[in-house]
């Protein structure tokens, strides 16, 4: 049986450690877990609070991970490997590391058959990305162009704008990580879990059990279907939807989507569903069909997301009405 691998890949102080604490603590205490540390330095500080977790933490503080030690960090998860025989490893590399580096040492032949490469995160703090993508671009873009989830870290002191901006250049840089943007004391670790494990990014319509042809309009199809025969739902249909950051207020979300019901600028909406924060830092659901709104109460997720289905739908005009 293989070992799982995770990699908490973040440039400087971006809270990996931190994070991977809070995993340990609240979800993988009960794993036999051992983590590979590296410091670039002499001195190996995380290692020690790491420690504190009653963890199994290796060290290697010659050099970082994947410029000057390759074979002694391969070595590493090999003895690893043999001497504790661990459900999970986690790789910490230090935050001036190349992730593609670390990923492609971990997938030499001798190696990939022992491990299976589970959760690649890259921690990503938001109030410093513009200062180390402008300055570090080659480092930062290369650790967040090999993640399959980017974890933003400190947008609880950030402005909501200042993390649309931040979302929006990493999505340009890598369209199909998930970008968590919620703070961490708002999720579970069960909840960052279950996301990282992803290996690509869901289609919005998925992450919120939308399906092409809703529920409620197979009359309409049928009455297509009879005059053109060849059509399918795709070219009758079409959706948006989006990942945002934003925080919305109750009731004015509520008469923006009675509002995408009754006017058609907006075009014809079938349904819309979603997943947001609003006032006072609580989460709602909420799923629309023509003259009917439910809203329920829900448990904080990694990002907000909506989603609308529809015909002839003005996606510009949709866009405005519930991100401005």
């Amino acid at each position: 049986m293989s070992t799982r691998v995770d990699i908490f890949s973040g440039f400087l102080g971006s809270g990996k450690t931190t994070l991977i604490k809070k995993l340990i603590d609240e979800r993988l205490s009960n794993e036999k877990v051992v983590i590979i540390e590296n410091e670039f330095g002499e001195v190996g500080i995380d290692g020690s609070i790491l420690r504190k977790s009653n963890m199994e933490v290796k060290e290697i503080t010659a050099g970082c991970i994947c410029c000057t030690i390759n074979q002694d960090f391969k070595q590493a998860v090999e003895e690893v490997i043999d001497k504790f025989k661990p459900d999970r490893i986690i790789i910490e590399p230090s935050g001036v590391g190349k992730l593609s580096e670390i990923l492609k040492t971990l997938r030499v032949s001798d190696l990939k058959n022992k491990i299976t490469l589970n959760m690649i995160i890259t921690v990503v703090d938001v109030l410093k990305y513009k200062m180390y993508i402008s300055n570090f671009d080659e480092f930062y873009r290369n650790q967040i162009v090999n993640s399959n989830t980017i974890i933003l870290s400190r947008t609880q002191d950030a402005e909501s704008k200042q993390i649309e901006e931040v979302m929006a250049d990493i999505s340009k840089i890598n369209s199909k990580s998930v970008i968590t943007t919620t703070p961490w004391n708002k999720l579970s670790s069960q909840k960052i879990i279950e996301i990282a494990k992803q290996s690509r990014k869901i289609p919005i319509e998925e992450q919120v059990n939308l399906i092409k042809k809703p529920q409620g309009i197979s009359g309409l199809m049928r009455h297509k279907e009879a005059h053109h025969h060849d059509h399918h739902a795709d070219e009758s249909f079409s959706t948006w939807g989006i990942e945002t950051p934003k925080i919305f207020n109750k009731q004015s979300l509520i008469n923006k989507l009675q509002l995408i019901g009754d006017n058609k600028d907006y075009g014809t909406v079938l349904r819309a569903k979603g997943i947001v924060e609003v006032d006072e830092s609580q989460w709602i659901q909420f799923d629309y069909v023509p003259n009917e709104i439910k809203v329920v109460s829900t448990t904080p997720d990694y990002t907000g997301r909506l989603c609308i289905i529809g015909s002839n739908l003005n996606k510009e005009n949709i866009k405005n009405l519930f991100l401005k």
